[in-house]
């Protein structure tokens, strides 16, 4: 899909042009990208004179395209949700009012060539313009034709969105009938994806890229969340209806960039390039939520359902209990007991969820069987409350996946920028462009929204206007969690859910990494020196398979298994802070019993207890050794005693275990020399020289008695 960055009306008197992009396809495949540059304005009020389209088309197919020209089309106003979301799934309407075409320059494009288009229509409700007679939205197409070599003249290009207009041009603007609807906006702080692949607890982090760092600069997605909501942060009123919604995987991974990290390559790690962008990012998120509502994410995203089922749900409460961590690094609060996941859980994760305290659920309307015709909320038969998010709202904003029709050839609504227009369009329909009874409107983004600075500041002031033609009025969320619910429902977890959850390979693998980290933190002890808590240590791996189950997944076949052999890698390192030195010349051993030295060593911040195994090396025995407790940080040689029974040498491996059995580090192999015989073997060959005497002299005996005879 092409990128789309549309124009924003900072007010309803003053337009602000910015650039934005929009692809296109043709039915028969891509021959035109069209890239809109201005689109002005984006709400059209009573002062709207014109509207105005500038863009490019560039020629990607591989064949010359002659005739180009474009022309705008306005359909019927919209008056109902079917109507609207028909009009939101890209889906082209039928003209009710059009331009007339106008050539591209050049209207003859060869491959990879680019023209460039212009479009001004008066809205003056004149017979050549466009009509708006009414306040309404209005489907918008920008249509491009063009006749390809070997082809029929055809549609090649277009654009399809929904203009609101608020009072129709030139005349009287018109005042809402009814109330403003209360107006509520959760604002999500979220990667796209989990980033680190190792975080060992006292060391450096280390990112999968650095992608990261581009994002929170200026002109970054992450960037632009922070910025754009800071950009109305003196608008009280506005600044009132955003609750933060932030992913504390995030945070933690701003956090460790700050400080200085690691970034894998295929050539191997090395220094990332992120840390004063992370520092600064930081810094303005800590003001930008200062003072204001915020709700923590589950811990990367994570999918609840399938986290809930491996090792008994033991990670579920690391991935929920983040308030103390959001509030070290961003100095707030997060609202207690509401969660934002993304996507439907069943009722056994529910269950787990209220017996973690968790009273509220922001929910999907569609991932909800209910009963009652109520948008707000309602009661699962699990006791929790289900916040319901507008879904028309929602729909604008995520989109369906394109067009029904198949012969439609406009730009799919998950494009970004159109998204958002359409989200706007959506509130604009909420706030009293439909007719309709206002309601309280929750407005719900996709986890990991994406759009430009710009784009997303002319969306928020936007909504400003809306505010101040009271049409919407912003609602805490706090205000809007107290109004009691007005329904009861069920959450519907899928095939098709199940069939998007985490691989069951990998809930596997974690289910046995837990297992290991279970039996490895029951070896270790606090050192009195160090004063480290085992689960400290064990913490940052457990982090590492929350994000095993990273919602951010789904969309990426094989992403979960990749992410869960960084989790087994992080496993096998921490084991191997716990091991055997192999010496670097052969031990000779003094005498045929004489102690055999190992060297160990542990580089972990607590002691640990482990267990000594020599294997089975033939002639060498060796005493039974008891457990041993290997201080923090230190290494030292145990003796071990050991009886050769043959002189010669000797090819030993010495391993370590936890006492359940849990091997530590790798095996050591050393050659062993022995140069006196032991007891058994001195034995042996005391008796044996003593039969060779027997025999000798009972041989003599024999011959003296022959010779006598």
């Amino acid at each position: 899909m092409k990128r789309f960055a549309a124009t924003v009306l900072v007010a309803f008197l003053v337009a602000v042009t910015v650039p934005f992009t929009a692809g296109a396809q043709s039915a028969e495949g891509s021959r035109l990208q069209l890239d809109i540059t201005q689109l002005n304005p984006r709400v059209v009020t009573t002062n709207s004179t014109t509207l105005n389209v500038t863009g490019t088309v560039t020629n990607v197919g591989d064949r010359r395209i002659t005739d180009l020209q474009v022309r705008l089309e306005l359909g019927e106003k919209v008056t109902t949700e079917k109507q609207v979301r028909t009009a939101m799934s890209g889906r082209a309407a039928a003209a009710a009012s059009s331009t007339e075409f106008i050539d591209i320059e050049p209207s003859t494009l060869q491959p990879g060539e680019t023209g460039k288009l212009s479009v001004t229509v008066r809205l003056d409700n004149a017979s050549s313009g466009l009509r708006m007679s009414s306040a309404g939205l209005y489907p918008l197409l920008v249509n491009v034709n063009g006749t390809p070599d070997y082809g029929g003249a055809a549609r090649l290009a277009s654009l399809s969105t929904l203009l609101p207009v608020v009072s129709a041009p030139g005349r009287t603007p018109t005042t809402p009938d009814s109330t403003p609807a209360p107006f509520t906006m959760l604002w999500p702080i979220a990667d796209t994806r989990p980033r680190i692949v190792s975080a060992p607890f006292g060391g450096t982090a280390v990112l999968s890229d650095d992608d990261l760092a581009a994002d929170l600069r200026p002109g970054g997605r992450l960037h632009a969340l922070v910025a754009s909501a800071s950009a109305i942060r003196g608008n009280g009123q506005l600044s009132r209806a955003l609750c933060f919604a932030v992913d504390p995987d995030l945070l933690d991974t701003v956090d460790a960039m700050s400080r200085g990290y690691q970034v894998r390559t295929a050539g191997g790690t090395v220094p990332g390039a992120g840390a004063e962008a992370a520092q600064t990012w930081l810094e303005d998120l800590r003001q930008l939520v200062a003072g204001q509502c915020v709700i923590a994410m589950p811990y990367a995203d994570a999918d609840l359902t399938s986290l809930s089922k491996v090792h008994g749900g033991d990670l579920l409460p690391l991935a929920l209990d983040t308030g103390a961590r959001v509030r070290e690094l961003l100095g707030v609060t997060p609202q207690d007991g509401v969660l934002w996941a993304d996507g439907a859980l069943d009722q056994d994760t529910q269950a787990a969820l209220a017996d973690r305290g968790v009273r509220t659920l922001i929910a999907d309307p569609s991932t909800l069987n209910t009963s009652s015709q109520s948008s707000g909320a309602v009661t699962l038969d699990t006791g929790l409350r289900a916040q319901q998010a507008d879904s028309l709202v929602q729909t604008g904003f995520g989109g369906s996946s394109g067009s029904t029709d198949e012969t439609s050839t406009a730009t799919p609504v998950d494009d970004p920028d159109v998204a958002a227009q359409n989200g706007l369009a959506a509130l604009a329909f909420r706030g009293g462009l439909s007719g309709a009874a206002v309601r309280p409107v929750l407005a719900a983004p996709p986890h990991r929204w994406t759009a430009s600075v710009d784009e997303l500041t002319g969306f928020l002031r936007e909504i400003g206007e809306f505010v101040d033609q009271r049409m919407l009025t912003p609602q805490p969320l706090s205000a809007l969690l107290a109004a009691s619910a007005s329904g009861s429902a069920r959450m519907s977890y899928t095939a098709e859910d199940v069939a998007t959850a985490t691989p069951g390979p990998v809930t596997d693998q974690m289910a046995s990494i837990e297992n290991t980290m279970g039996d490895l933190q029951g070896a270790m002890q606090v050192d009195p020196a160090a004063q480290v808590e085992p689960a400290q240590v064990l913490q940052p791996l457990r982090f590492a398979l929350i994000r095993n189950t990273s919602a951010a997944w789904r969309r990426q076949s094989g992403a979960a298994e990749t992410s869960a052999a960084d989790a087994r890698a992080d496993l096998a390192a921490l084991l191997g802070r716990v091991t055997v030195a192999t010496p670097e010349q052969p031990i000779s051993m003094a005498s045929g019993s004489a102690p055999l030295p190992v060297y160990l060593q542990n580089s972990l911040p607590v002691q640990i207890v482990v267990r000594i195994d020599l294997g089975n090396t033939p002639g060498l025995v060796a005493d039974e050794v008891p457990d041993r407790i290997l201080p923090a940080g230190l290494g030292g040689q145990e003796r071990i005693p050991a009886e050769a029974q043959r002189a010669g040498v000797f090819s030993v491996t010495v391993s370590l275990t936890t006492p359940g059995g849990t091997r530590l580090g790798h095996p050591a192999r050393f050659e062993l020399r022995s140069n006196e015989y032991g007891v058994v073997t001195l034995g042996l060959t005391i008796a044996g020289g003593a039969a060779l005497v027997l025999l000798s002299a009972r041989q003599i005996y024999r011959r003296v008695r022959a010779r006598r005879a």
